[in-house]
């Protein structure tokens, strides 16, 4: 039986449902932005909302490789990292001991 589509978080390298991880999108400017409907056209890559995977991911040249082109991280991204300290708390308060999806952790954490 088939859960559904499965994605490689570019930080922590696990494969995980599709819904529970960020898509990032590259655009042609190459900055890197999230792709919170999963709508927007272009190579996509995903990373989970959790606050050391994000930061592997921005690192090393991960995106670089995930995008197969220079990019950089737009300015959203970088909040959200900023943000990332709080965000497993806010996560955690917002969902409940039940995991959200992705979408959720990042309207959760964007309101705190």
């Amino acid at each position: 039986m088939n859960a559904g589509p499965r994605r490689t978080c570019l930080g922590c390298r696990q494969a995980r449902p599709k819904g529970a991880l960020v898509r990032l999108v590259r655009r042609p400017d190459g900055r890197v932005v999230t792709d919170p409907d999963g709508r927007a056209v272009g190579r996509g890559a995903y990373v989970c909302a959790d606050a050391e995977c994000m930061e592997r991911a921005f690192s090393r040249g991960r995106l670089t490789h995930a995008f197969r082109a220079p990019s950089e991280v737009g300015p959203e991204l970088v909040i959200a990292n900023a943000r990332a300290g709080r965000r497993r708390a806010v996560v955690e308060r917002a969902c409940g001991a039940v995991e959200c999806s992705a979408r959720e952790a990042i309207d959760a954490a964007v309101k705190a």
